[in-house]
């Protein structure tokens, strides 16, 4: 078992402005490698690590990571996939160093550029980026389980400066993820047959859908499912859309199962924005996301919900009795956020203890300039963030 010290230094919990709570427990907090600030911490319990008291264990851990793709400004010959190569490469490294290892590695969507009504562009970009994956030279993809999501540059379309759906992205990208071999868990999902109350034009199967691992339950959303409900805005579909009533059936399933114990739901875009970040994509449908935060409260197993889009880091209460925690881990690789004070490049490691207790651990590297320089530093472990019970 690993072993990380009880270091506050370098460690800052801060309560963010434009704190999504609201409610009870509603306190947000973001972290960075070299700011303090003085807050209160009553809503967040900073533990020391797995093996350092208390007879605690570890059970079993994910990590995730979204946002690794470059802007259209820096694309080169060279780089067909979009990515971000040298952040990419140097996370799988990292990923694959862990003691012990995560068994399985979320990418939340944003891998390549995208955003192109031409899929065959958003094809070769996709086969660019599964040839980093398949060669990486760690051997990332024979060592974790890779479970790619979708993020609004796979998904959609920008036209006139303006983002709507993709009609066929859907098809593109699950016939890139069977060729690949990174369907594995997919298939249990939505589709669009008789009631379909989630208002869905195509099988959304194999892009929202969810799995077991031993006592945890994994659930993936597509956050820009293609639907029928029309935008007064766009004149195209809404984007932002989840698979709301197909998911409240998944977590009645998950709650009445006595072999699950702990529910983790991932998707790309954030339900509530992180503080700085206010354009009007920056979250799932705004008509949706008080339903699925509710939702979510509501599921007593559920333990959080991991996202990206924004390009940053954080951690948040979602409003509800239980103020389930949101991590956003935008920090793949893309330009970061204007408005994140200190960032990082990096990812995210989530540690399921054996007593229940459900910790996440940053793991940080300085941003390069360029962002997207080929030299790279190895990422260091953050305190242990404690974000349920």
């Amino acid at each position: 078992m690993r072993a990380r010290g009880f270091q506050l230094a370098g460690l800052a919990l801060a309560a963010c402005s434009g704190d999504p709570g609201g409610g009870a427990g509603g306190a947000s907090t973001s972290t960075s490698s070299t700011t303090s600030r003085a807050v209160s911490v009553t809503s967040v319990s900073v533990s020391a690590a797995s093996g350092m008291g208390g007879g605690e264990t570890l059970e079993t851990s994910f990590a995730f990571v979204g946002c690794n793709r470059i802007d259209k400004a820096d694309l080169t010959a060279a780089n067909p996939s979009t990515a971000n190569a040298a952040q990419l490469t140097q996370t799988f490294a990292d990923v694959v160093s862990l003691a012990p290892r995560p068994p399985i590695f979320f990418f939340a969507g944003d891998l390549v550029l995208g955003l192109d009504a031409n899929v065959v562009t958003l094809a070769n970009e996709l086969e660019g980026w599964a040839g980093l994956y398949e060669n990486d030279p760690s051997g990332f993809a024979g060592r974790v389980s890779l479970v790619a999501l979708p993020g609004n540059h796979e998904m959609l379309a920008k036209a006139k400066g303006i983002e709507v759906s993709n009609g066929g992205a859907d098809s593109l990208w699950t016939a890139w993820l069977a060729k690949h071999h990174l369907d594995g868990f997919a298939g249990n999902g939505p589709v669009n047959a008789s009631p379909n109350a989630d208002a869905l034009v195509d099988d959304q199967s194999r892009l929202t859908y969810s799995f077991d691992r031993g006592s945890s339950h994994y659930v993936v959303l597509n956050t820009d499912t293609w639907t029928s409900t029309p935008d007064p805005t766009t004149q195209s579909t809404r984007i932002g859309w989840i698979a709301l009533h197909w998911l409240e059936s998944d977590l009645a399933s998950a709650e009445a199962n006595p072999g699950i114990a702990h529910v983790f739901v991932l998707g790309h875009k954030p339900i509530a924005s992180p503080a700085g970040d206010t354009s009007a994509d920056a979250t799932i449908d705004a008509s949706l996301a008080p339903e699925l935060a509710a939702l979510l409260d509501a599921s007593s197993k559920v333990r959080g919900y991991f996202c990206a889009h924004a390009h940053r880091w954080d951690a948040s209460r979602l409003p509800g009795p239980r103020g389930v925690y949101q991590v956003v881990a935008g920090n793949g690789g893309s330009p970061p956020s204007a408005s994140w004070e200190t960032p990082t490049f990096g990812f995210t490691e989530v540690l399921v203890h054996s007593n229940g207790r459900i910790g996440v651990v940053r793991h940080d590297r300085p941003v390069p300039s360029p962002y997207d320089a080929a030299s790279t530093t190895p990422s260091t472990a953050s305190a242990e963030i404690t974000i349920s019970p």
